[in-house]
């Protein structure tokens, strides 16, 4: 373990933090209203085992919350310092779509498990749809529109690759395709963009491939209002703050979606702007990960008030260990992240999008002695909705309790699925479903104990 190193914790001279901090109010805020509304999306999973031991058979289960809060109703509940739960009550609105995820060693009839879980995938995003904007828009509709643009989702989308035999450029509708080759025609999905089966194995956990889905679901969930709001009155979109559960990113075989979250966003700002409406604002928040254990090793050099511009070569250097000229961030991120300590004292690690588009991240570059330069995406003036942004979230976060953005736990609480006992239910509620012996915690194969006087 003496040949290891760690990243360095401790912080030492600060001038590398403190010459990249800035006052929040000497950013420049775009012209737009005060949001009147907050909606945040979060999410949970668990893959139980049906039958353990082995060949295990699970099953995963998630589910997803988008939770409304009216602002002002919001801030009325909060009274000489006491909270009004019948008023913050009032002041949200709770929408979920959850499903049940095939595992290891579960089938349909006549195909594999893993595309058992292709099928499934699909029909799971097909199934999840939410109707507050009029007709039912489901994910796979939100996977459709970034391939479009904003009211208008894309009639057809092409994969890299059939799943099956690997040929490429495969075009598919929201009701799916068949591959062309003669030698396989196998039932194509619009899921399949995803790529989540490629981490799906057939005899073992799929936590991580359920994660996966999980995270994918929340971003298309956040996708299906905010086009919602575009269709049916695109002026109330600058009124909001959309707010995820995470970084603005897409992380695993589905990180090419990154490039499809970008291309909307851009495209909703440009359309937003020809009718003069400034874009809704929209965040990802952090709760744990290395970026926020950073932040709170540095907390005590960022005074209240002042948030913090993470640059390229000082990620490389003082977060991830990487060489200073590494091109962090170019494959997942369709935000940059910040570091902001709340007018209270409280460190938030934020993701906002450049408006009105283009890549958070860029490659390090270097000035003719060497030095770094602040590319485009390093500069404040391509965030023009981080102010606006960090000023509501420091309001809600200040106004019940500390190391909290409300919307964001009101969301988690109706996204949760409950461990322990709720984790039994899960389980007996798999074994029921599968027609298997129920048994939620795996002790049937076990004799119950006797008992007797002793010397019997």
């Amino acid at each position: 373990m003496e040949r290891w190193h760690t990243p360095a914790l401790e912080v030492g001279d600060p001038t590398h933090i403190t010459s990249r901090l800035t006052p929040l109010e000497s950013i420049q805020r775009d012209q737009r209203p005060d949001p009147t509304f907050a909606i945040a999306f979060d999410g949970s999973n668990q893959e139980v085992e049906a039958r353990p031991g082995y060949p295990s058979v699970r099953v995963g289960y998630v589910q997803i919350a988008g939770v409304y809060v009216d602002i002002p109703k919001f801030l009325s509940a909060n009274r000489s310092g006491l909270v009004d739960a019948r008023e913050l009550e009032r002041a949200q609105i709770t929408q979920t779509v959850n499903s049940v995820l095939p595992g290891s060693n579960v089938f349909l009839k006549g195909i594999t498990g893993r595309d058992t879980w292709r099928a499934e995938f699909d029909r799971s995003f097909a199934e999840s749809e939410i109707d507050d904007f009029g007709d039912p828009f489901s994910l796979t509709d939100a996977l459709m529109t970034i391939h479009g643009g904003p009211g208008a989702p894309a009639s057809s989308l092409t994969l890299g690759k059939c799943p099956n035999c690997k040929t490429p450029n495969q075009t598919v509708t929201a009701l799916g395709g068949t591959c062309t080759t003669p030698a396989c025609l196998a039932k194509l999905y619009a899921t399949d963009v995803l790529r989540g089966y490629e981490e799906f194995t057939d005899d073992g956990e799929n936590l991580l491939t359920l994660t996966r889905a999980m995270n994918m679901a929340e971003r298309l969930l956040l996708i299906s209002y905010i086009d919602g709001f575009y269709r049916e009155e695109a002026r109330n979109l600058s009124q909001g703050i959309f707010i995820t559960d995470g970084p603005l990113a897409v992380y695993g075989p589905a990180a090419p979606m990154k490039s499809q979250f970008l291309e909307y966003w851009s495209r909703l700002c440009l359309a937003l702007d020809e009718h003069d409406i400034a874009p809704p604002l929209l965040v990802g928040i952090e709760k744990s990960g290395r970026f926020v254990d950073h932040a709170h090793t540095i907390q005590g050099h960022i005074p209240n008030g002042h948030v913090m511009m993470l640059d390229t070569p000082y990620v490389n250097q003082y977060v991830t260990n990487q060489d200073l000229d590494h091109y962090y961030g170019k494959d997942e991120f369709y935000g940059r992240r910040f570091i902001y300590k709340t007018s209270t004292g409280e460190v938030l690690v934020v993701t906002v999008p450049r408006v009105p588009g283009g890549r958070p991240y860029e490659k390090p570059q270097r000035d003719s002695s060497g030095e770094f330069i602040r590319v485009a995406s390093e500069q404040y003036e391509s965030y023009p909705t981080l102010r606006a942004t960090l000023e509501t979230l420091d309001l809600m976060q200040t106004r019940l309790y500390p190391n909290a953005v409300i919307p964001v736990a009101l969301a988690h609480s109706a996204s949760s699925l409950p461990l322990g006992t709720g984790r039994s239910v899960l389980t007996l509620l798999a074994q029921k479903g599968l027609k298997m012996p129920q048994d939620s915690i795996g002790l049937s194969q076990f004799k119950p104990p006797r008992y007797g006087h002793r010397g019997r």
